[in-house]
């Protein structure tokens, strides 16, 4: 293991230690993948079954644990709003690699950890979000989850 997924790996750790675990879908594509758990940090409206409720202006940590049925050198992540289309998620890093260990071995579980900047430029209202993991060949792991976005506390 290298520096950097070492790094990956401890904040994936500190991450996973506060987060709520929140339900999840899994996506109706063709999926090769199983996806274990989903984690947010904060969602405290889980325990009331609610969406988790994200602040315009600050950050939430999603992180996911999955086993792939693919390999991949180099992983891609993507998120979208969904509704009629899919609609990409603005400000999300695409570089996988950089929050799980690369490179991605099938049949080996793993974790995924990623500070997400809810932008201030997000609309304030309720949403479904699909995540994805993607290898070089489209070969993915695929959730979706329930979050609203409000508006951030004035200081």
């Amino acid at each position: 293991m290298n520096k950097l997924q070492t790094i990956v790996l401890l904040v994936g750790v500190v991450a996973i230690a506060h987060a709520e675990v929140i339900p999840f879908e899994n996506c109706k594509e063709s999926v090769k993948c199983t996806v274990h758990e989903v984690r947010v940090d904060p969602c405290p409206e889980v325990a009331q079954n609610k969406p988790c409720v994200m602040l315009r202006g600050s950050n939430a940590t999603i992180a996911f644990d999955y086993t792939p049925e693919f390999d991949a050198q180099v992983a891609t992540a993507k998120a979208f709003w969904t509704a009629a289309i899919d609609l990409p998620f603005a400000g999300l890093d695409n570089e996988a690699c950089k929050y799980t260990p690369c490179p991605v071995v099938a049949g080996q579980k793993q974790s995924y950890s990623y500070d997400l900047p809810i932008l201030k430029s997000y609309p304030t209202r309720r949403y479904k979000v699909k995540w994805q993991l993607l290898n070089e060949a489209n070969e993915m792991c695929c959730f979706l989850i329930d979050m609203e976005i409000k508006k951030g506390r004035k200081h």
